[in-house]
Parts: structure tokens; C-alpha cells; sequence
């Protein structure tokens, strides 16, 4: 495989950093109990992949400051915001339409408010559970509620590490779930759909990736610009499951591990780095224009030629959310031409999450 044909430029479909890194959930059942041989509930852990079938209009945070109630309450899909019980720091804020639950929570999130939805989720109709013995046992799934982000259309595939009650038959509760995702190698047949002679790639630092967006597209066109906006910071090496919790800072909309994701508007990297410490880097965004010659702009670029590959729905069994993807590459293809696409993968139950890495090739 010829390197040459390496994308220079790492996609981003979803941000992996803000979804991804595996949390605790709240859980709740729906599913009715059982009982087993006398009643005997056995505990085990699964790993699954689960559908999302809707959100609910409630969508839940934790010690949101003044202000941020005030922009909470201000919004006109919001009917109501209250603690859920006194003196507990959490808050409930009600929609007036679930339907609008994806919608308002990137809106909380743009403010620096992480808040959860509660989903109804379906498991596998069976699947295995590894008891607390080591013994296996196959049981029945069906419909379970749990908190989570809402970032995914409904319809989707999640992959989750349960902690799972049952009778022996039927899922009786679920006692805890994390989502997790995995890198798998893809590959398949897309085609060219568009090729750019000259195209530019500048590498925006974190603290400045607040670019006036649309002047640069009044200028060059929105079909020849794209922005990979990175809102997070690395934690190289990471961090432990205890610093995690004395990281949280108000701008912080969530903290793993591995990544913290930031508000939209925080680009205060002094404060980070003093707050966050050694250990917080903070990647580059990404900007690509096309352009016969180099834009005026103030920052570090390369030159290189673009191809709009187009990738079908289903790609190697998974779902490709962008259908288009921007590639960089040195060798030459002409627009209609199929071409045979491999790439590493970040995915998660039936979706990909992020592609890097795309190998394009002539097909024989």
C-alpha cells in the first residue's frame, strides 16, 4: 500500500472525547420482574450493543451556576427548571417537546451545562451474562431507561459493559452501564465525487480556534471550506478516576480520564493549563480551504490536493453518518472513478465514530 495515499488530515465524525470516554450511568427498569427457582437473582456482566429508541423531555444536570439557571430557564423549549430534591445540586429541567431534547441539550452544552436524557434503550432479544462464579448464562433482554447524553439519533447502536440482575431467564435490573468503543480496520468500495486541484490545510491552535467562520467562507465559499473544531483537551499521560473529580471545573462540560471536553466559547488556555496542569494538551484544530492560491490567513498551512470521496450508508457493516469525506492525497483520481477505501475506525455498537488514516487505491 502506498503510504502517499495516508490522509494527512485525521477525521472527526462525532466528538468521540465528549461521548465516548465510558461514564456510570443512572439506570432505572422498565422491564418487569421475575422469579427464578425460588426466586434466586444471580448478578453478572454483559457486553452488548443497545438501540436507542427515544429520549424523554426531561433532560437532568448537576450544580449548574446562577447564570447558567437563568440561560436554562430564558430558553423557550424550556417549561420548568427545579431541583430534584432540596439541597441535592441536581436539576431537572422540562421540555416542552422530547422531540427537541437533541436540540436544547447542545444548547445547554454550548453554555458549559453537561445534562443527561433519559432514554428508553432495547438490549439484544438474548444475550450472555458472566455471573459472579464465572459461570455463563444466556438470558432475555428487553426494554431498560437509562441516563445518557443525547448526541445519537434514535435508531442507533451503542456498545455498553453492563452489571446486570436476573432471575435466570429475563433481565431483571440493570445495576450499572458504560459505554465503550472499540478500533476495527474498514474497508470497501466509495467513489470520487469531486477533486480539488489546490487546497490548503492550516493547523489552528487551541486557544485561537474561535475563527470567524463566516468570513472565511463570504470569501471562499462554503462548498470549499471545512473546520475541524476541536473543543477538548488530552490528558497525556491520563489521569486517575480520583483526579477526575477534582478537575471538574466550570467549563468543563465532561471529564474522563483521558479527555476533558470544554465549553465552545473557553478558549482561556493560561487558566487550563493552571487548573488542569502538566499533563492537559491541547490539540490543534483543523481548517482545509480551496483555493487557486494561499488564503490570508495567519497560520502555519500546507499545500496539498483534496478528494470528496462518497461512501455508501452501509460501509463493511457499519454506519458512515458523513457520506462525504474530504481526503487528502498525493496521487490523482478523477471525479465518477471508484475507488477501493480502507481506514482504521473508531466504533461503537453500528456506527462509526471517527476515521483516520484512509488508505484510497485504483480498483483492479
Amino acid at each position: 500500500m502506498d503510504k502517499s495515499l495516508i490522509v494527512k488530515v485525521a477525521v472527526v465524525i462525532l466528538a468521540l472525547l465528549f461521548l465516548m470516554q465510558p461514564f456510570a450511568m443512572s439506570i432505572q427498569n422498565w422491564a418487569s420482574s421475575g422469579g427464578g427457582e425460588g426466586g434466586t437473582i444471580y448478578t453478572g456482566t454483559a457486553n452488548v450493543n443497545v438501540t436507542i429508541y427515544s429520549y424523554g423531555a426531561f433532560l437532568y444536570m448537576q450544580a449548574p451556576t446562577e447564570l447558567q439557571k437563568t440561560q436554562i430557564s430564558s430558553n423557550p423549549e424550556v417549561l420548568s427548571l427545579e431541583e430534584t430534591e432540596e439541597g441535592s445540586g441536581f436539576y431537572r429541567a422540562t421540555l416542552r417537546d422530547s422531540a427537541k431534547t437533541m436540540q436544547v441539550h447542545n444548547e445547554f452544552s454550548g453554555m458549559g451545562v453537561q445534562s443527561f436524557a433519559s432514554a428508553q434503550i432495547g438490549l439484544p432479544e438474548k444475550y450472555t451474562v458472566e455471573l459472579e462464579n464465572g459461570t455463563e448464562m444466556e438470558i432475555f433482554g428487553g426494554y431498560q431507561q437509562m441516563l445518557m447524553e443525547p448526541v445519537l439519533d434514535t435508531g442507533r447502536k451503542v456498545s455498553y459493559m453492563l452489571a446486570v440482575e436476573t432471575d435466570g431467564t429475563n433481565t431483571y435490573r440493570i445495576l450499572d452501564a458504560k459505554s465503550y468503543y472499540t478500533n476495527v480496520e474498514l474497508s470497501g468500495e466509495a467513489t470520487v465525487v469531486g477533486a480539488n486541484t489546490s487546497a490548503y490545510s492550516f493547523a489552528v491552535p487551541w486557544e485561537e480556534r474561535e475563527l470567524a467562520l463566516e468570513e472565511i467562507i463570504g470569501e471562499y465559499g462554503e462548498g470549499n471550506v471545512t473546520y475541524e473544531r476541536k473543543d477538548y483537551i488530552i490528558f497525556d499521560p491520563p489521569l486517575s478516576s480520583s483526579e477526575t473529580m477534582f478537575m471538574k471545573k466550570d467549563y468543563v462540560t465532561y471529564i474522563s480520564e483521558g479527555s476533558a471536553s470544554v465549553a465552545s466559547n473557553f478558549t482561556n488556555r493560561s487558566l487550563a493549563e493552571q487548573d488542569l496542569g502538566e499533563r492537559a494538551v491541547f490539540p490543534d484544530s483543523r481548517l482545509m480551504v480551496v483555493a487557486g492560491t494561499p488564503p490570508n490567513i495567519t497560520f502555519e498551512y500546507e499545500n496539498v490536493k483534496t478528494y470528496t470521496i462518497e461512501f455508501p450508508g452501509e460501509f463493511d457493516g457499519y454506519v458512515l453518518e458523513a457520506g462525504e469525506i474530504q481526503v487528502a492525497s498525493e496521487e490523482d483520481f478523477e471525479t465518477g472513478e471508484t475507488v477501493e477505501a480502507r481506514f482504521n475506525a473508531t466504533v461503537t455498537g453500528d456506527l462509526v465514530l471517527g476515521v483516520m488514516e484512509i488508505y484510497i487505491n485504483k480498483v483492479d
